[in-house]
């Protein structure tokens, strides 16, 4: 495969953002104390935005009328201190200071969630965020044991069907632009859907009337076959899903936001390794960034939310709940680097799961290379005279001859203005 010198005329690429998911909204405290210690995590990685909960039960309403800020004091210390772009979940079932809100499926119980929504855009609309509606509808409704996995689209008796999303999805789309006419709104954060059926049954419902796109989830940590554990298999399903939606609308692409996608370190089942986490997280970043209808990506999570090292949900932070960096966020912080510098970035993939990225800044070229997971194995030669690489997050030079490849990805600085061959085999 060859790359073809720089054109001095292409456009400059526009990055899609970077964010990571934190926790100082929630009620539970979860590790997330000083605002200080998240926000310099958070510069580490080269993060650009952060995603929280201001969740209605913070909220309380008084006898008298009005809305009051009950809760949510962590996260009211972070916002005014940081200078990421806030992405804020709005939603969550209140079981506790109002009716029909498990969720707000009847007219009172929109009632109360429109007064919550109104307020929670007063009090954020300085730091102007990115809002998003509600967190995995699909899956739970937030309250009580978690029930059998949806199927489809959902019968309309299951307050979880995509019938119920789209009204209330609509009425807080609506609300909001009553309150902030210029407000951003993303829609669906969708959870684990089979053949994204929900999610299509909530876009022909017009769920994405008025708002900015559609945000997703993305996990694959239990897939059996390490080739389904993968970043590559996570673009594949987000890239099934845009073809499911042009069906819908007409060939309109629509913008998508990843808002959660990660990988557990934890120990025992569907727990994945720090050194494979960490190659999967830099490999998503490059190539996510090559497609322009990704609008943004946010890892979950910052840091670990408890010391237990067998919970899987206590272990999907890029820090550790004693706030020790992982192996993952070198990687993190460089394929941010090398996505926020760069004028043009392609990637392609000459054989199967084997990925070549071409990442292009002024008058230098990188070339970064791997292959989507660790029993993938492959073999690439570069011209005699290239300089040598090095391993993502090493010290080791690399050759250039005959070089075994693996997931970890191997970089070369190369020079922009000629052609460029590969030779990869199998």
């Amino acid at each position: 495969m060859t790359f073809d010198p720089i054109a001095s005329h292409a456009p400059r690429f526009e990055p899609p953002i970077i964010g990571v998911n934190v926790y100082y909204g929630p009620s539970r405290v979860l590790g997330y104390i000083n605002p200080d210690t998240g926000l310099r995590q958070l510069h580490d990685l080269g993060a650009t935005s952060t995603r929280d909960y201001l969740i209605w039960q913070s909220f309380k309403f008084p006898p008298a009328g009005g809305v009051v800020l009950a809760g949510a004091g962590r996260m009211m210390r972070f916002l005014p201190k940081s200078d990421l772009q806030p992405l804020i979940n709005l939603g969550h079932t209140n079981t506790l200071t109002v009716p029909g809100g498990v969720p707000p499926l009847t007219d009172e119980g929109l009632r109360y969630f429109g007064a919550y929504l109104r307020k929670a855009v007063e009090i954020t609309a300085p730091f102007n965020p990115i809002y998003e509606i509600w967190n995995e509808w699909n899956m739970t409704i937030g309250f009580g044991a978690r029930e059998k996995t949806l199927d489809g689209a959902g019968p309309p008796d299951d307050p979880r069907a995509a019938v119920h999303y789209v009204r209330v999805a609509k009425f807080a789309v609506q609300t909001i632009k009553a309150k902030m006419p210029n407000a951003r709104i993303l829609v669906g954060t969708v959870g684990d859907d089979a053949n994204w059926e929900w999610a299509q049954a909530v876009v022909r419902g017009g769920v994405l009337d008025n708002a900015l796109g559609l945000s997703v989830h993305l996990y694959n940590q239990c897939r059996a076959e390490p080739s389904k554990r993968t970043a590559a298999e996570m673009i594949e399903r987000v890239e099934d899903l845009q073809a499911k939606l042009k069906t819908i609308r007409g060939g309109v692409e629509t913008p998508i936001y990843i808002t959660e996608y990660g990988w557990p370190t934890s120990n025992g089942n569907c727990g994945m390794p720090y050194d494979l986490t960490a190659y999967n997280f830099a490999q998503f970043i490059l190539q996510s960034a090559t497609i322009p209808w990704i609008k943004g990506i946010w890892i979950h999570a910052l840091k670990n939310i408890s010391p237990d090292p067998v919970d899987r949900e206590s272990n999907y932070g890029l820090f550790t709940y004693a706030d020790k960096p992982k192996m993952a966020v070198c990687f993190v912080r460089t394929a941010t680097d090398l996505v926020k510098s760069a004028d043009a970035i392609e990637v392609r993939q000459p054989l199967k799961d084997v990925f070549v990225a071409r990442i292009t800044s002024g008058t230098s070229q990188k070339i970064v290379l791997w292959t989507s997971y660790e029993q993938r194995k492959a073999t690439f030669t570069l011209p005699f005279g290239t300089p040598t690489g090095t391993m993502m997050c090493g010290d080791n030079n690399v050759a250039t001859q005959n070089v075994a490849l693996g997931p970890a990805p191997i970089m070369y600085d190369v020079d922009a203005a000629k052609p460029f061959s590969i030779d990869i085999t199998d």
